[in-house]
């Protein structure tokens, strides 16, 4: 992996990083969980999130008109200390599906992390076409679900399957199930379930610095997000 060629200059600063991180500290992180980073992205599309400024980052979806994609042997040289973020894009055919629990961040962390606790717990006792499912940080402020379908569908199937029973279910009298949020009322997004729609990566990190990584039903409720700074 190629070494920051400015390795002390900061590219986030916010609440949670109040001295900010540095080009060093995101080069290091990565080189840390490559393993894992790779086996999330195999033989996906990628878009990367690279910070041009401190807390100003970009997107990229393509190079030399091909979509990103990372390799064992491409690592080394397409992370760098400004590649703060990796999303991966969804295929035509996938064994899982995502629900992102989406709120407004000054309804507070609290209810989000109960709105999450209430829809993870019908997934596993309500959805049967659902194996298993696991709840996900997304390093910012709020949580996927993600549903194990156990077998390959295609993705538009998987979206249809998840709006119906949450429409059918309790949830949708008190949450929406729409693509975009009402003011003070969570919305159970379905956005990342189509071809080529984009969701953050387990063990990336967000734009904030801070990790996407799995909270265990069991820690839900006592969840902080500082946890998850590198």
């Amino acid at each position: 992996m190629g070494y920051p060629k400015n390795p002390e200059t900061i590219v986030i600063k916010n609440k949670f990083y109040p001295k900010g991180i540095t080009e060093l500290m995101i080069w290091n992180y990565y080189k840390k969980v490559q393993g894992p980073i790779l086996k999330e992205v195999f033989n996906r599309d990628l878009m990367f999130f690279i910070m041009a400024d401190m807390n100003k980052p970009i997107i990229k979806r393509k190079l030399k008109n091909k979509y990103i994609r990372l390799t064992q042997a491409n690592y080394d040289t397409m992370i760098t200390g400004r590649t703060v973020s990796i999303h991966s894009s969804m295929k035509g055919y996938e064994t899982f599906g995502i629900i992102d629990i989406d709120l407004d961040p000054s309804d507070g962390f609290a209810w989000t992390r109960k709105v999450t606790e209430n829809v993870y717990e019908f997934v596993m006792d309500k959805m049967p076409v659902v194996r298993s499912a696991q709840i996900r940080f997304t390093g910012k402020q709020s949580f996927h679900i993600v549903c194990d379908f156990g077998r390959k569908m295609k993705i538009d199937s998987i979206r249809f399957l998840l709006q119906k029973f949450l429409q059918q279910s309790e949830l949708a009298k008190i949450y929406t199930i729409e693509g975009k949020r009402k003011p003070g009322i969570p919305n159970l997004d379905m956005a990342p379930n189509k071809f080529k729609g984009n969701y953050i990566t387990l063990n990336s990190l967000s734009i904030w610095g801070l990790r996407c990584m799995e909270v265990p039903y069991n820690k839900l409720s006592i969840f902080n997000p500082m946890s998850a700074r590198i």
